[in-house]
């Protein structure tokens, strides 16, 4: 509770004008010329173009499967050189970023081996949260890997998340679920009663049985922690909250999202380090909710960036989300800049990206924000409105 109070609080103390720390800040934050964000666009354009033609002749033979999923690897390093938005290659060493995509693949690879079933959005999310904690891995001066414990905590993302999201299972059903998850994770017995539930304990201790004493228990409680949260986040889908309890809601699902990653990936746990990921989490968690905006606003969910349209709806002449979106930029920016680091090489990458992902979504997104403001994030940007514009409206068309 304690740590849920220095979240809030830190979160609190945040601005919520516009983020000036942009121009004060250019060699981070450089403005982005109109031949920059073209040469940018030609590139994703062609980059798809490519993609798009290689997955039309996808081969039906194992063997040849086997070249083509080569080529379209090869197409993505080629990218990856190329790209001046991520510029993964000006941050990463060769050699760190042969090790990521080494282990990215075994990771994907063993992700299909346990359910081959899921399909390539699934797959995705998996790979979302092993993506995380990947950076992790490296802010902690450790080896890439893709052992056990977060396999199985990103399996159970296309699970536990998708079963909590589905409209058409009843909330009692949803209930019975999280008990047994719950059970499991106290060592009680368990016995479950269809192939989710069996998928479901296999990951649980496939997690659990890497460690012993003390450091089981923590994790275990870490994971129960992201339980209670879902549980909570059960009545966001049901009926207006009242905002601070929509907060903690967040705080707490997010943090102790990021946290688990965090104890997977080093033995040696310290108390600021927690401190950081919880916050960390729960920075991500809002990114997360600006993304879903249209669709939570769709099925009802409640999130703090859904509250905020609403009221400024209500309200004419106040832009309540652009202050909330100005308050996460601040919030990612403080937070990860005041952060040290064990190795310290990536967290620039990431500090820049957490910020740019968020000028990003509002930009794509421009239904829910004033022309003001966008054309204030637009130098920012490394592709133009118009361009974000025409990609979400073929993502509409299923081009």
């Amino acid at each position: 509770m304690k740590k849920i109070e220095e979240i809030r609080a830190a979160w609190k103390q945040q601005p919520d004008s516009f983020p000036v720390f942009l121009k004060e800040n250019l060699d981070i934050f450089p403005y982005i010329t109109s031949e920059q964000k073209k040469e940018n666009e030609a590139l994703i354009q062609e980059f798809f173009r490519r993609i798009q033609k290689k997955i039309q002749k996808k081969p039906g033979e194992t063997e040849a499967q086997k070249q083509w999923e080569e080529e379209l690897e090869q197409e993505f390093c080629d990218f990856l050189q190329k790209e001046k938005m991520l510029s993964l290659s000006e941050w990463m060493s060769r050699e760190l970023l042969d090790a990521f995509t080494c282990e990215t693949k075994s990771f994907v690879n063993r992700v299909r081996s346990f359910d081959e079933t899921l399909n390539e959005a699934q797959i995705w999310q998996t790979l979302r949260n092993y993506f995380i904690y990947a950076m992790i891995v490296e802010m902690q001066g450790e080896t890439q890997n893709a052992k056990n414990p977060i396999l199985a905590y990103s399996l159970l993302y296309p699970y536990t998340d998708n079963y909590i999201d589905d409209e058409q299972i009843l909330p009692k059903e949803k209930e019975r679920y999280n008990r047994m998850i719950a059970s499991r994770l106290k060592e009680e017995p368990v016995f479950p009663q269809n192939p989710l539930e069996e998928k479901t304990c296999r990951l649980l201790d496939m997690i659990l049985n890497e460690y012993k004493g003390m450091e089981r228990k923590k994790v275990a409680w870490t994971l129960l922690q992201l339980l209670e949260a879902q549980n909570c986040s059960i009545r966001q889908q049901k009926a207006a909250l009242p905002e601070e309890e929509i907060l903690e809601i967040s705080i707490r699902k997010g943090s102790a999202s990021v946290l688990a990653d965090y104890l997977f990936s080093t033995v040696d746990w310290l108390e600021y380090e927690e401190v950081f990921y919880l916050k960390f989490g729960f920075l991500l968690q809002l990114v997360d909710d600006l993304q879903d905006i249209e669709e939570d606003r769709r099925t009802g969910s409640h999130t703090l960036m859904t509250t905020a349209y609403e009221q400024q709806t209500r309200i004419r002449g106040q832009q309540y989300l652009e202050q909330r979106v100005n308050r996460l930029l601040w919030f990612s920016w403080n937070v990860i800049r005041e952060f040290k680091p064990r190795n310290p090489g990536l967290k620039g990458f990431i500090l820049k990206n957490c910020v740019e992902i968020t000028l990003l979504t509002a930009a794509i997104n421009p239904q829910f924000f004033s022309k003001k403001y966008l054309l204030a994030l637009e130098p920012y940007l490394p592709l133009s409105l118009e361009f974000l514009k025409k990609i979400k409206k073929q993502q509409y068309m299923g081009m």
